[in-house]
């Protein structure tokens, strides 16, 4: 499998599940397991769950944002152990998040769940108040609008992830 049918393998796989389970940080996750099967376990995309709607419901992060993040830091974040060996180790992890960041940041503009409601659905969604979260899991599209952004969020990180592993 070339480089780009694994990219869209994972995005596919993303959209499949958001489409499904309308869980934005999960279904990223998903998507990147598909492509990434013996880095990403399981239990990552079980955790997931709890970054949807801005991490926890609560109208912060990006939820597929988080775990394109996360998905990057497993392949190259230091563990404790070498940073302690060498606090040097951690320069590399924090490299490659704050490039993904930058990537994440170009493209939305913001990290933002809210934020990235406006530009999508023309309206910032506060998903921690009850009445905003109802509304907006009622809005027909809000899905395949989502979907958009695991799909970014996804080849992000395995854009970020496959140059070291092709190598």
């Amino acid at each position: 499998m070339t480089r780009e049918e694994r990219i869209e393998k994972a995005e596919a796989a993303g959209v499949e599940a958001i489409l499904r389970d309308d869980i934005c940080a999960r279904s990223a996750m998903a998507g990147l397991r598909a492509a990434f099967p013996d880095m990403i376990p399981e239990e990552m995309v079980t955790a997931c769950l709890s970054l949807a709607g801005g991490t926890g419901s609560a109208s912060g992060s990006c939820g597929a944002y988080c775990a394109g993040l996360m998905a990057v830091g497993l392949k190259y974040n230091s563990t404790i152990a070498e940073e302690l060996a060498d606090p040097a180790h951690q320069k590399r992890g924090m490299d490659k998040f704050m490039e993904y960041r930058d990537r994440f940041l170009a493209r939305w503009g913001t990290v933002l769940c809210p934020k990235i409601h406006a530009q999508l659905f023309g309206k910032e969604y506060n998903l921690a108040d009850d009445a905003d979260h109802t509304a907006f899991l009622a809005m027909p599209g809000h899905t395949e609008k989502c979907a958009t952004v695991v799909a970014s969020a996804v080849r992000m990180a395995c854009e970020m992830i496959l140059p070291e592993e092709d190598k």
